[in-house]
């Protein structure tokens, strides 16, 4: 758990911290000699259970704003303290502005310095701040007024902490590993070590771990978690790693340190904004503002979507355009501030991290924001899953940063409620699917009328109608699920819709009686191509539709790729080789070549044939047999 502090400078939070933890957060030469906290400092804090918590101590000077957003982000709940001597200022209003733009659930408002003021002014001052928390997530906050310097209420404020870490909710520890960098430096002996809180997944040394930016992958050499080496850090820690293979330079605040291949560096963003009350004027299409998000923080044009302005107090869709590429995930809140001078004026929540272009007003886009803008991940996921067409639960993961576990119960729901279909390993959205089935059946439909006489349509080219080159297991899968619908049957490598059977046409009957009159005369001398063609006067489309009719139906037996035999042909040459074999245990060419009757040239084809229909073995110059068919009808043979 991370405890954050808040409020104006100098009201006493690194006291308060300090009184707490025993540890001075201010570290720096400059914070000791000017007496006030310049950047995020960190001390462990002992809970109840024994467990450590880590508590940041953030810096009230507006003038370091910058550093408060830096360390403010991962927290779980804040301290929003308060100087009993001067109440609610204008940091104290700023940063709990901050604090509910970035989504803060929990926390307690502590007036400090307390022993400084009599109990009437200490009355005034609860009731300003009660007042300035109206319609915060502090409103009805408990009030605790302590002294760091006597010890007063700190106890009853421990107390509070307590009661309210009992109710944060823990960080996915599953996740992909996320940690916004917000310290560099260098130790001796040891090389870059960098800090931050793990907003989800954990670490352990040896592990492989990836920066961006650069964008550079690194093993992972020491963890440390308050200063102690650890053998494993999780979501919710304030941690150290020491990095291997990554100079101190390569790196700065606001990099990621993250699971190789889960983020990756983006500059637009798509979101929701926010524009706080007290903004002094409305935000313009493309309006340059600082933009904070983690511990990054970049200069953002602010496309506004669906609107030309955005007035104080509002609420839009945008695309942020950043200056440089960040880190970002959906759900990650935001901090905008004027460009100049410099303020805050509103905040937000990222929808899609990797988005593509939109025009402004197009009222689909607008449609996709609003689905977006739900809590419920699944609209989020589909329209990720949208974009690839298909992808296992491992690429979704990659798409949308999350883990599989809860990606897998995201995408069993997507089952139930019909959103989605799985294909063999690979998700698909029920509306591709079924557009998809369309498209099959529609050319399966057309293919059937152009070519009646086909047994059916080959899976391949069934294959080649689907976008994106999809692997041969969805294709088998999405046929078998048209299969099982009963909308098409399957026969070997062809496809074709349920109850169909070639029907030739009166003419195509004719044709058809003319070629097997044509093959079943010429024995074993069947025709080549180009002679069936000029003898019945039919275009070489026609003469391959004809033969594969009459393969199908069994009519023709096909030899070589070149070579048909009418299947009674057929039959006598592989009755004669099955005859021979009863009586010879070896059979030579020239042999079957007499038995036969024929050129040495057709002999040899059809012993190689039955070479790889496997009846019989070549050895040298010899056959033997090998699984010939049983009996001396050869029908099991024309089948095969």
């Amino acid at each position: 758990m991370i405890i954050g502090t808040a409020g104006h400078v100098d009201h006493g939070k690194t006291e308060l911290i300090k009184a707490l933890t025993g540890i001075d957060t201010d570290r720096l030469h400059e914070e000791k000699e000017r007496g006030i906290s310049i950047d995020i400092g960190f001390a462990p804090y002992r809970l109840p259970d024994g467990k450590l918590a880590g508590v940041i101590d953030v810096p009230g000077h507006e003038k370091f704003i910058h550093n408060m957003l830096a360390g403010i982000g991962g927290i779980d709940l804040v301290l929003l303290v308060i100087d009993a001597t001067e109440g609610v200022m204008p940091q104290t209003r700023e940063h709990l502005d901050i604090l509910n733009l970035l989504q803060v659930k929990n926390g307690l408002v502590v007036i400090t310095k307390v022993d400084l003021v009599e109990e009437e002014w200490l009355e005034m001052v609860k009731e300003d701040v009660k007042e300035a928390l109206k319609g915060s997530f502090l409103e009805g906050a408990s009030v605790h007024g302590v002294s760091s310097v006597t010890g007063q209420g700190l106890e009853e404020l421990r107390k509070a902490i307590d009661n309210l870490a009992e109710i944060v909710v823990e960080k996915d520890t599953a996740a992909p590993l996320r940690v916004p960098v917000d310290r560099i430096f260098s130790a001796a002996g040891f090389g870059t070590v960098i800090t931050g809180t793990i907003l989800g997944g954990s670490v352990s040394p040896g592990q492989r771990v990836e920066v961006l930016p650069p964008g550079k992958e690194c093993r992972v050499r020491g963890v440390q978690v308050h200063g102690r080496q650890v053998e494993k850090a999780v979501a919710g820690q304030r941690v150290a790693l020491n990095l291997v293979g990554l100079e101190k330079k390569d790196v700065l605040r606001g990099s990621v340190v993250a699971e190789p291949g889960y983020f990756h560096l983006t500059r637009y963003c798509d979101a929701r904004l926010v524009l706080l009350p007290s903004a002094p004027r409305p935000l313009i299409n493309m309006a340059p503002v600082h933009f904070y998000l983690g511990t990054a923080r970049v200069v953002s044009r602010m496309r506004l979507l669906g609107c030309e302005e955005l007035a104080p107090g509002d609420t839009g869709f945008v695309q942020c355009r950043l200056d440089r590429p960040i880190v970002a995930r959906r759900g990650d809140p935001f901090i905008i501030r004027s460009y100049s001078p410099m303020r805050t004026i509103g905040g937000g929540v990222i929808l899609d991290e990797n988005p593509a272009r939109h025009k402004r007003f197009r009222r689909d886009v607008l449609d996709r924001f609003k689905e977006l803008e739900k809590e419920d991940p699944l609209p989020f996921v589909l329209q990720k899953l949208g974009e690839k067409h298909y992808a296992t639960l491992q690429d979704l993961a990659l798409l949308t940063q999350m883990g599989q576990q809860p990606l897998r119960e995201i995408m069993e729901r997507a089952q139930e409620q019909d959103e989605a279909v799985l294909l063999d390993d690979l998700y698909v959205r029920r509306s591709v699917v079924e557009r998809w089935e369309e498209t099959i059946l529609q050319e399966l439909e057309n293919y059937h009328r152009a070519k009646p006489l086909q047994q059916g349509m080959q899976k391949a080219r069934a294959f080649r109608l689907l976008p994106g080159k999809p692997p041969q297991r969805l294709l088998d899968a999405l046929i078998e699920r048209l299969r099982e619908q009963g909308s098409l049957e399957t026969s070997r490598e062809f496809i074709f819709k349920r109850g169909f059977q070639p029907e030739p046409s009166t003419r195509q009957e004719e044709q058809l009686s003319r070629l097997e009159a044509l093959f079943k005369n010429a024995g074993l001398n069947s025709p080549a191509g180009k002679e069936i063609g000029q003898m019945l006067g039919l275009k070489k489309e026609e003469e391959e539709e004809l033969l594969d009719y009459l393969l199908h139906k069994g009519v023709l037996v096909k030899v070589t790729e070149y070579m048909f035999l009418h299947r009674e042909i057929y039959r006598q040459g592989l009755q004669a080789l099955v005859q021979h074999f009863r009586d010879h245990p070896t059979l030579t060419l020239a042999q079957y070549r007499d038995l036969l009757q024929t050129s040495r040239k057709i002999a040899q084809l059809l012993l190689e044939h039955f070479d790889g229909m496997k009846y019989t073995r070549r050895i040298e110059d010899e056959r033997i047999p090998w699984k010939l068919p049983g009996g001396s009808d050869a029908a099991e043979a024309e089948k095969e």
